[in-house]
Order: structure tokens, then C-alpha cells, then sequence
């Protein structure tokens, strides 16, 4: 035995029970004067040399390992090295796990490093020993050794406890699973939802910018050529750019060089305008050129309808892809040469409708006018002196006049009719007449060049512009234009004082390209800084033109309204979410917090062998890090996979076979990070922190599982929980007009604390609610033993029950089951309404099956004989005939008392068979009663009516005139009769089907006999109407929509009718707006299914581990006589009544959540329709859909009875000595 004095302390060298790593050396420490030993420094030198040597090999082994099954994956699967799985996600999936090791490791170290700098002070602040170095020395040594050469034994130990421990691994994995999951889809999703709604708003625009010349054609045509293939040769340049997809000449629009719409400039550049045509078998007199809407759809350019011919470039590729898909009848050309050979033309409907054109018709001849000089401001009346042609005056705001020649083209054919969409960009103007630009002569293409009625129509490549933020693809915009416009070079500035030139590096200036040369173009940068430089003798000796481009953007006009419109769509989604991803986080909580109260015994008894802190927390920490990376990996892959299966939802829990626009929606490195972060991040800091937690307790507390809990502020869950009711109660009565004495504004009327108790009342309730009611859930085995205590069935097992659910993990657990099942009843319910929604809008907006606007007013039987003309046109055997038919007839009426003006809409007898009436637009439920009414001499009236009527009673009574008018000899109208009805009050319509809300609103509904009573039996009989509604076939009959799409597409090229809307077309266009604009379909089934398996996972793997809590629990009850059937009946009757508690309260809280959600879902409804200049007002009345709710609810028991009896009966099999020693 070694004699120790006072002065001198032994460390003995000691093996750790938990690694079978040497963590200390044998040394003695004194109060002598530092000395340095040499030998502990080289030894500990060495030991660092074989610990990294060590490492090295198992960190490569790991390694090679993971690449190994990665590729076994990849091949195995079938997936291509290009795909984006392999290409993107892979890659930044590592890098982020790799910069979240580092960020640990650096926040560890920096905290070491503080520990050392406070361990040099430490002795002077407090008085203690002096710093030693050997101490320093002997420290890192043993930190070597339990770090790096206990690394693999640390690994092993964890993966041999998670082993062990497979139902705490599993409550780990289900909490990072299902975070990494859900937080992975909120944000793939956002950036799919911003790309195909990108793709959806330029849809409409098959050019996605138009390049002109930088110069105007005046001076000495710097940078500009009159050789339109030399001007067309250019797009072999750009398409060459990665950037660019497509590229054609195009003659029409002059040049535009301003800044944007709003330049007063951007007006003024005109297009090419068609002046007539002739034709033998077209009624080409019936056509006129003018074109209004273009005036009504942008700014005010031009009013007459355009033209354009395409050169080569346009006819195919990409180009020709997007004209193609409006054709309705006949083909777009092929190529070129097709274009070419059959000389086509493709006109829009309407003009081909007044003209009675069909394909392959012939146009003998074309005129079309170009601009030939432009006059402004004082300059118009010189203009109009000199001007010998065409003069085409604008008097608006900026006043311009433009003297304009004409041309003639010849035989032409006609190859194609396509629709005219949605009015797109204004900048090239709206519905063109195309004709190739092989028609024209040399001497016209020339002239048309000299006018500046030549530009490049480009594709931009829409896949390469990035879509993660408006403000990214802004940018790549920007840098696109600037990089075809400038170029850097250094240039030499001379002072015209002192004639001293100085070099200047990097001065952006203009960029020129060369065109017209062979490829490879022999053409240096040394020439073109010769021509720059003002030498241009070998440019004019040359068969090339230098060019400098104006690169006009198309798309930046749309990345405008993107910013401030997808900024209220995401606003609104990431609100959406809140509760999922709320949801996600406490379920990772819980399942940590279940996990590691399960290893508190177990370090206690490490510690009571002799195991360190250091290398416990390290070992459980490695533990919870390695099972949260293969969680995290993979809910990230998975979400990634399904994410773009999400996008394509068109309803709650209905999606589309594939996508209408392709998406890619991969994260950032950024973005892959975050995600990293908050769940593995997380659940690193959670765990050792916990871990910290039991290693800081005494022994024996941790061995007795002793702990002292913090009490819950349950005064703080009932505040959240009266501030969610309340704004539970304020939705209530909002959305029904006011209750007692409140009227509609509510109980809070402010507007400002209203808005906010409505925007964040619904999570106060829902959080609230789950926390106060949850002390009830886990209270059910006390509840049915007050309830059903005298039942035999528990009349043995009374006493048990009297005692459960008192613990923090039952609770909990109820919980989990409120939330999670409120938030599938919040899904369910808000994601049937919104189905409903979409069918009512459609209803709202279309009217019925068929409606058709006429370009004149058609009587009933002209109507009904042009739909039949259609119908047998298709031949479709779906729909062989008209059902029934209607029209909602207006005329102006006036009060006999007060003289009151009212327009007034008429529904024929039988409308209801026709008119898609919905309860919301009507008095009553019953469209049959009120329809009885209107024939009976009744009436209704929008609000904007009975204001004007002073609000009066239902029952009164009003007479209302109907004057008849006629022109005397001066022209003059002249009153020729007067007619009057009495009509009585039946109530309030919001809507007639068909016609818009601001029509319906200051007007008063009859029916037909009070119209005959005004007009007359004759005129009645006469009646005709410019837009028909028509009842065709049973929209459940699967190829009803079909037929009716084709119908209607055949319809809207018939001479005379100006728009055919089928239903389901409409159906389709609101289903798109809700899912794939704004996202709603695609999250609420996001939510449904996650919360659904959420609710079924965390019933059976967190109960399976609370059960495995309680072994020595049932152990007892059967060491002290209990048969193995009393504690099943015990288990079983506890869990399920906390369960069945749990479940009810869970629906009930779900059903007031989304009670709460309807005022959320109205405001930003109401927000969309504005933006898209719709107008039904539709309110959301809930929908129940009991039979999901069951569904999931039935899952969530069957989950729970498979734990309990998986669970008990490993319990009742296990060895009871063996569990009452310790388990």
C-alpha cells in the first residue's frame, strides 16, 4: 500500500465498465512547482496517434458501408443517376447532415474552449491551486481516449442498447419520422406550389420575351440590320444559351425600348393590323377588325385586331408546342416547310366563327397595315399634313397619331382555328391572325425591317428559372438581360482638358453579336473592339452584321404581381399548417421524453458500476442521433417522393394522375438544412439535455425512479382555452347574423382585437383545449368506474381502476390521441366543405350544364336548333338531345309609389329543371316552394333592392310598373304604355344561377306570370334572350363531362355565339384554383392522412412503451394473487376508457376548431376571388364527413386493443422473479 501525504493526491488508472476503455494514467498531483513531464506529453502524443489511426479505419468502414448501400439502392430501384433524387436530394440531404455535425462539434468545442480559459482564471478569481499543465495534458489524454479510441465501443454500446430497447428506439423514430415528414412537406410544397402556379399565370403566354434592336431604325443603323435573315440567324445564338428553349422571327409589334407598362413609351411601339379579307366561300363582310378588349385588358396600345407572321423558328419545338395546344379545330403546322408548302394562316374562333371559315378553306387575299411614321404631341399636325396613307389618331391620356401603309398577301389556307384564351402579357398584344412569314416577298420583309415591325419571339427554358422565391427568379431575369445587353470590357477614357487617357477596368458596355457569318463565325473580339472603337472598314467589306439586342422580359411583369399574390397564398398555407407541423413537434417530444424516462434507471445503475457521465451521455446520445438520421432520412426521401403527388390534388383526397404543369419541388441546401435542424437538431439538444438532467440526480433516486415533477400552469391552459372559446363564440355568432342582443359584428366589435382573436383564436382553442382536456381524458378509468362500477364485468378490478391514469404518460398520451384526432377532424371537415364549395361556385357561376352567349338575341327554338346542331356535329353518344332549357329574362321596372327603379329578372315556368338552384341563394331550402311563389305573384330581392325598397316585410305587398317605349318621328323616345302588377315579398336571393352577384344584388326577382302581367301574353311568346342555359345528361354518367366539353369546344366556333361554358370545364378551372393555385386540397389531405397515421402510430407504439413501463407494476398484482384474466380486464378497461374519453373529446375539439377555421377560410376565399374577379358569394357551410371520422377513429382502436394485447401478454409471460428484482 502506497503511503499518501496530505500534500498529494493518487489517481489511480481505472477501466470504464461501460466502454472497457482506460480513461486515466497513473500520476501523482502536488502542490509542488509545475514541472512539465515529458513523458506524459509524448505519451499522450502517441495514444492521439493511435486514436486517430483507430478512428480513421472505422470512420472509413462506416463510410464505405453507407456509399455501398446507397448505390445498392439506387441500382436496385431503378433510379437514374439524372434524376433529381440522386442529382440534388441525396447530395444536399448529406451536405446538411454534414453541416449539422459540424455546427455541434463547433458549438462543443467552443464551449470546451470556454471551460479552459475559465479553468486559467478560475484560480485567481477564487483563490484555488494554480494552473498546471500536466493537468491540462492528463485531461486531454483521458478525453482522447474516452472520444476517439472509445468511439467504436461507444457505437456499439448504443446500438446494442437500442437493440434492447426496440420500443424506445421506435418512439424516437416516430417523432423524428413524422417531424422530418410533415416539416419536409410544408416546404417542398411551397416551393412546388410556387412553381406550378409560375407555370399556370405564364400559360397563357406562348412567348416568354420579344427581342428587339437597342437602337432605333434612324441614323446610321448602329448595331441594327435590314436583312431579316441575318436578323433571324440570330436565334441561332440564343437557343445555343442554356437558358433558352426556343427562338423565331417574328413580324408584327415595333420595337419596344422603355422600362416597363407604365412608360408612357411602351404605348406607343404599334403592331401589325389586319384591314380585311377576302374570300369565295367566307362571308368575310360579316367580320370586324376592331378589337375592344384588347383597350379593356391592358393598356391602351392598339384596338384593332393584329397580326403576325412567323418565320421558320416558331412552327415546332417548343414554340409550336405551346401555339398548338389551343387549336380547337384543324392542326398546327408541323415545321416550316409545312407552313410553307399549304401557305397556312390560323385565325382565332371568333373571327373565324363571323366569317363561317373552316379548315382548309381559302383566303384569296390579306390586307394588313404597318407603321410608317409615328407623331407626337405637337408634331401631329405636321404629321397629319404629310401624311398621305392611313392616319390612326389615339386621343387618351397620351395623345399620338401614326401614318400607317398597307400590303397585300395572297392564297392563303387555312390550317388551323385556335381559341382565344385569357388575355395574357399586353406587351405583344392579345389573339393574333398567324400567317407564315413565307408569303411575303423579299422587298416586304425589307420594308417591314425598316419600320421596325421585326423582333425575336423567344421560349425562355421555364424549368432552369428558379422558383424557391419571386425575388430568385427576378433576379435570374435581370442577370439574363443584363448578360445579353452588356458586356464587361476595359476601356480607355481620355480627359478633354488634359488629353491624358487612363485604362478603366470592367466598365459594363453594350454588347454586340455577330450574325450572317458561317459557323464557326471567323469574326474576333479584336474585330468587334475595332468596330467599337469607331474602325469598321472590314465590317463594311464583310457579308455580317454587328447587332446590338434589346432584350424586352415578358415574364418580369408576371414575377410582379407573383410577389404580392403568392405572398398572401403562402401566408395563408403556412397558417394552414400551423397545426401539423405543432402536432409533429409534440409527438417528437413525447417520443423522447417516453424514450429516455426509460434509461433513468439505467444510468443509474452504469453509475453505481462505475461508469463516467462523459461516456454515458455519450452513449445515449449516440443512440438517439443514430436512430433520429435514419428517421430524418427517411421522412425527408419520402416527403420529397410524395410531396409532388400532393401538388396534384384537385380535391380533398382526389388527385390527378399527373400534374398539368411539371413540377420539381427540391429543397434548398438551406431549406434541407433547416429541416436538419429542427428535427435531428432537436432531438439531439432534447436528448442530452435530458440526458444531462438524469446523470445531475442522486443515485438512488434515479435506481427508485424517484423524480420530482414541475407542476403544469393549468391557470395558463384555461386562459388559452377561455380566449379559443370566446373566439369560438365570436365565429358563431359572426357567421349568423348575430345572437340576442349581439348583432352581427359580434361580442368584440373593434375591428383590430377582432381580426386578431379571429386569426389566432382557432389555435388558442385548439392547444387550450387539448391541455385542459386532456386532465379529463386520463381521468376516464375513474369516470367509468363511477359510471359502470357496478358491473360485474369490473366489479373485481374496481380498486385498480380507482387508482389509474394518474401518471404524466397516461396523460400525455391522452394528448397526443386530442390533438391528433382534432386535427383529422379539422382536415376531414374543412376539406369536404372546401369540395362542396368548388361544386357550389361552379353551380353559381355556370348555371347549368350548358351556358351559351350569343352574339344576338335568339329565341328558344333557334337556340335549341343550334345546340342540336352541335350535338349531332360531335355525335357523342352520351348526349343524344336538350333534357330541358331556360333563360333568366330582364327587363326595368319602377315602383307606383316613389317611382323606384329596379332591374328585374324573370325565371320562366320550369326553370328548376334546368337552373342549378343552390339553398344559400335562395329564401327557405326548398327551391320548389319558392319557385311556386315566383308563379304566384311573388317576388325576392337582392340587399342592394331592399335598401332600396326600405327593407319591407315578407308578405307585404308593392306594385311595380313596366313602361313601353317607341321612337317618334324625331327620334325621340316616347312613352306608348304602361302597365302595373301587385307583387308581394318572399325574401332575400343571393344569386341567380348563372348571372354574377353585382347583377342579382340591386335587382328583384318574378317569375313568369307577373312578366306576362307587364308585358303581354304576345310579347311573352316573343320572348328572345342573347344567353341560353340548357340541361344536357346526368353528371354522375361517367362520359357526361366528356361530351359536354366537346360540345361546348364545337360550340364556341359556330358563327354567332360568343362564349359556351360546360360545367365541368368550370368545375375543373375552380378545382384548379383551390388546388393547384392556392394549395388548399393538397394540405388539408396532407393533414388528414398524416394526423390519421399519426394518431394510429402514437396509439400503438406509445402505448406499447407506457405499458413496458408498468412490467413490475403488473408483477406485483400478480405476485399478490391476481389471475392473468383481472390484469388483462384491468389494462383493458383503463386504456380503453382513457381512450374512448380521449377519441371524444378529440372529434368534439376538432369539430369546434373547425367551427372556428370557417372565419380563416372566408377572409382569405374572399381575398382569392377578388384576385381572380370572381364573385359568388359562397358561404362555407360545414360539412360532416362521419364516415372518415369513424374510419380513422376505428383504426386508432384497432392500434390500441393489438398494443394492449401484444404488450400485457409479454408482460403476464415474463419470469416474475426476474421483474421484481429489477426487470
Amino acid at each position: 500500500m502506497m503511503d499518501e501525504s496530505p500534500e498529494e493526491e493518487v489517481v489511480q488508472d481505472r477501466i470504464d465498465p461501460v466502454t472497457g476503455v482506460k480513461t486515466g494514467g497513473d500520476r501523482q498531483v502536488s502542490e509542488e512547482p509545475e514541472v512539465v513531464d515529458e513523458d506524459v506529453v509524448e505519451r499522450a502524443l502517441g495514444l492521439a496517434w493511435t486514436g486517430v489511426q483507430a478512428s480513421y479505419w472505422f470512420y472509413i468502414g462506416i463510410s464505405t458501408l453507407v456509399a455501398i448501400v446507397v448505390f445498392l439502392s439506387i441500382r436496385d430501384f431503378g433510379i437514374s443517376s439524372d434524376s433529381s433524387l440522386v442529382s440534388q436530394i441525396i447530395p444536399t440531404m448529406i451536405q446538411s447532415w454534414i453541416a449539422l455535425a459540424v455546427v455541434i462539434f463547433l458549438i462543443l468545442g467552443i464551449v470546451k474552449f470556454f471551460r479552459f480559459l475559465y479553468a486559467l482564471v478560475e484560480p485567481t478569481v477564487k483563490k484555488k491551486e494554480g494552473f498546471s499543465f500536466e493537468k491540462m495534458i492528463s485531461g486531454w489524454d483521458r478525453s482522447l481516449r474516452t472520444t476517439w479510441l472509445a468511439a467504436p465501443n461507444n457505437i456499439s454500446m448504443a446500438m446494442k442498447s437500442a437493440w434492447r430497447g426496440r420500443e424506445r428506439g421506435l418512439a424516437i423514430f416516430a417523432g423524428v419520422f413524422l417531424s422530418s415528414l410533415v416539416i419536409t412537406t410544408v416546404l417542398a410544397y411551397a416551393v412546388g406550389l410556387n412553381q406550378s402556379f409560375f407555370a399556370f399565370t405564364l400559360d397563357n403566354d406562348v412567348f416568354d420575351a420579344k427581342v428587339d434592336f437597342q437602337e432605333d431604325p434612324d441614323g446610321d443603323w448602329y448595331g441594327r440590320t435590314n436583312d431579316s435573315g441575318h436578323w433571324e440567324s440570330m436565334c441561332y445564338q440564343l437557343t445555343e444559351m442554356e437558358e433558352f428553349s426556343d427562338c423565331g422571327l417574328v413580324f408584327g409589334r415595333q420595337g419596344v425600348r422603355v422600362s416597363g407598362f407604365f412608360d408612357s413609351g411602351f404605348i406607343t411601339p404599334q403592331p401589325l393590323n389586319v384591314e380585311g379579307m377576302t374570300g369565295s366561300t367566307s362571308d368575310w363582310g360579316n367580320v370586324s377588325w376592331d378589337y375592344e378588349e384588347a383597350r379593356e385588358n391592358g393598356p391602351e396600345i392598339n384596338s384593332n385586331r393584329i397580326i403576325r407572321f412567323y418565320g421558320d423558328g416558331v412552327w415546332d419545338g417548343e414554340l409550336g408546342e405551346r401555339h398548338a395546344k389551343d387549336v380547337i379545330f384543324g392542326s398546327w403546322p408541323s415545321s416550316a416547310a409545312d407552313a410553307e408548302a399549304n401557305r397556312s394562316i390560323v385565325l382565332p374562333s371568333r373571327i373565324a366563327s363571323a366569317a363561317g371559315v373552316e379548315v382548309n378553306d381559302t383566303i384569296d387575299s390579306l390586307t394588313f397595315s404597318y407603321v410608317i411614321g409615328t407623331y407626337l404631341g405637337e408634331d401631329i399636325p405636321d404629321g397629319y399634313q404629310s401624311c398621305t396613307t392611313i392616319t390612326d389618331v389615339y386621343f387618351d391620356d397620351f395623345v399620338r397619331m401614326f401614318c400607317k401603309d398597307s400590303m397585300n398577301v395572297t392564297d392563303l389556307k387555312v390550317a388551323a382555328i385556335y381559341e382565344e384564351g385569357d388575355f395574357g402579357n399586353p406587351s405583344l398584344l392579345f389573339h393574333p391572325v398567324i400567317v407564315t412569314d413565307s408569303v411575303l416577298s423579299e422587298e416586304q420583309k425589307t420594308t417591314l425591317m425598316q419600320n421596325d415591325h421585326a423582333y425575336l419571339g423567344v421560349a425562355v427554358d421555364r424549368a432552369a428559372i428558379p422558383t424557391s422565391s419571386t425575388r430568385a427568379a427576378g433576379d435570374w431575369l435581370s442577370d439574363l438581360k443584363d448578360d445579353l445587353e452588356k458586356v464587361k470590357r476595359d476601356v480607355t477614357l481620355v480627359d478633354p482638358v488634359t488629353n491624358e487617357s487612363a485604362l478603366v477596368e470592367d466598365v459594363n458596355v453594350g454588347r454586340l453579336f455577330i450574325v450572317g457569318c458561317s459557323d464557326p463565325c471567323s469574326i474576333t473580339e479584336q474585330m468587334i473592339a475595332e468596330v467599337e472603337s469607331g474602325e469598321t472598314g472590314w465590317a463594311e467589306s464583310s457579308d455580317v452584321a454587328l447587332i446590338a439586342i434589346e432584350y424586352n422580359d415578358l415574364i418580369s411583369g408576371t414575377i410582379t404581381f407573383l410577389n404580392i399574390f403568392l405572398g398572401i397564398i403562402q401566408t395563408f398555407d403556412y397558417i394552414l399548417v400551423i397545426p401539423i407541423v405543432a402536432l409533429s413537434f409534440v409527438v417528437l417530444i413525447y417520443g423522447l421524453v417516453l424514450s429516455l424516462e426509460q434509461r433513468r434507471r439505467e444510468v443509474a445503475i452504469h453509475r453505481v458500476i462505475g461508469g463516467t457521465e462523459t461516456t454515458l451521455s455519450r452513449m445515449m446520445v449516440l443512440e438517439i442521433y443514430g436512430i433520429g438520421t435514419i428517421a430524418w432520412a427517411l421522412g425527408f426521401g419520402l416527403a420529397s417522393g410524395a410531396v409532388e403527388i400532393v401538388l396534384r390534388s384537385v380535391g380533398f383526397l382526389r388527385f390527378t394522375d399527373e400534374g398539368e404543369f411539371k413540377v420539381d419541388p427540391v429543397l434548398s441546401f438551406w431549406s434541407t438544412f433547416v429541416v436538419t435542424a429542427l428535427t435531428l437538431g432537436i432531438a439531439y439538444y432534447y436528448g442530452k439535455k435530458r440526458t444531462a438532467d438524469f446523470l445531475s440526480i442522486e443515485i438512488d433516486e434515479g435506481v427508485r425512479r424517484i423524480r420530482n415533477e414541475k407542476e403544469p400552469n393549468y391557470l395558463l391552459h384555461w386562459v388559452i382555452f377561455s380566449l379559443g372559446l370566446l373566439a369560438f363564440v365570436e365565429s358563431w355568432i359572426e357567421s349568423r347574423g348575430g345572437l340576442l342582443s349581439w348583432g352581427g359584428g359580434g361580442i368584440v366589435t373593434s375591428f383590430i382585437p377582432n381580426a386578431v382573436l379571429l386569426l389566432l383564436g382557432p389555435f388558442f382553442l385548439w392547444i387550450g383545449g387539448a391541455l385542459v382536456l386532456s386532465r379529463l381524458g386520463a381521468a376516464g378509468p375513474q369516470i367509468l368506474n363511477r359510471l359502470v362500477g357496478w358491473s360485474p364485468a369490473i366489479s373485481d378490478i374496481r380498486r385498480g381502476l380507482s387508482g389509474s391514469g394518474s401518471s404524466s404518460s397516461v396523460s400525455r398520451l391522452s394528448l397526443i390521441m386530442m390533438l391528433t384526432l382534432s386535427i383529422v377532424t379539422l382536415a376531414a371537415v374543412q376539406g369536404h366543405t372546401g369540395t362542396l364549395v368548388d361544386e357550389r361556385t361552379t353551380n353559381a357561376q355556370n348555371g347549368a350544364d350548358l351556358k351559351v352567349q350569343f352574339d344576338s338575341t335568339y329565341s328558344e327554338a333557334e337556340a335549341s336548333n343550334l345546340i342540336m346542331q352541335s350535338i349531332e356535329t360531335v355525335g357523342d353518344n352520351d348526349i343524344n338531345g336538350i333534357s330541358s332549357m331556360t333563360s333568366v329574362g330582364n327587363i326595368l321596372t319602377s315602383t307606383k309609389e316613389g317611382g323606384v327603379l329596379l332591374p328585374t329578372w324573370v325565371v320562366f315556368d320550369g326553370h328548376e329543371d334546368t337552373l342549378l338552384w343552390d339553398r344559400q341563394s335562395i329564401p327557405g331550402e326548398d327551391i320548389n316552394r319558392i319557385a311556386e311563389k315566383w308563379g304566384t305573384g311573388n317576388f325576392t330581392a337582392g340587399e342592394g333592392a331592399q335598401d332600396s325598397l326600405d327593407d319591407p316585410l315578407r308578405g307585404s305587398t308593392i306594385v311595380i310598373q313596366y313602361t313601353t317605349y317607341s321612337e317618334n318621328e324625331f327620334g325621340l323616345p316616347e312613352v306608348t304604355g304602361v302597365s302595373e302588377t301587385a307583387i308581394r315579398f318572399a325574401g332575400t336571393q343571393d344569386w341567380i344561377p348563372g348571372l354574377s352577384a353585382t347583377e342579382v344584388d340591386p335587382s328583384i326577382v318574378i317569375g313568369e306570370k307577373t312578366y306576362i302581367e307587364l308585358v303581354g301574353s304576345s310579347a311573352s311568346e316573343q320572348y328572345k334572350s342573347t344567353t341560353w342555359l340548357f340541361e344536357l345528361c346526368d353528371q354522375e354518367e361517367s362520359g357526361c363531362a366528356d361530351a359536354m366539353e366537346k360540345i361546348s369546344a364545337n360550340l364556341r366556333s359556330v358563327s354567332g355565339v360568343v362564349s359556351a361554358q360546360d360545367w365541368s370545364s368550370a368545375h375543373e378551372s375552380n378545382e384548379r384554383n383551390g388546388g393547384l393555385i392556392f394549395g388548399t386540397p393538397g394540405l388539408l389531405s396532407m393533414m388528414f392522412v398524416v394526423a390519421a397515421l399519426a394518431s394510429v402510430s402514437s396509439a400503438f407504439v406509445f402505448l406499447s412503451l407506457v405499458l413496458s413501463q408498468r412490467k413490475r407494476e403488473l408483477a406485483i398484482l400478480q405476485a399478490i394473487g391476481a389471475s392473468p384474466n383481472q390484469v388483462v380486464r384491468l389494462v383493458l378497461f383503463e386504456i380503453m376508457s382513457i381512450l374512448l374519453v380521449s377519441m371524444v373529446l378529440g372529434v368534439t375539439l376538432g369539430l369546434a376548431v373547425s367551427e372556428s377555421f370557417n372565419g380563416f377560410f372566408g377572409v382569405f376565399g374572399f381575398i382569392f376571388q377578388l384576385f381572380l374577379g370572381q364573385s359568388a358569394p359562397i358561404d362555407r357551410d360545414l360539412v360532416w364527413p362521419w364516415m372518415e371520422l369513424v374510419l380513422v377513429n376505428g383504426m386508432v382502436l384497432g392500434a390500441v386493443v393489438l398494443s394492449l394485447l401484444f404488450t400485457t401478454r409479454r408482460a403476464l409471460d415474463a419470469d416474475l422473479a426476474t421483474v421484481l428484482k429489477g426487470e
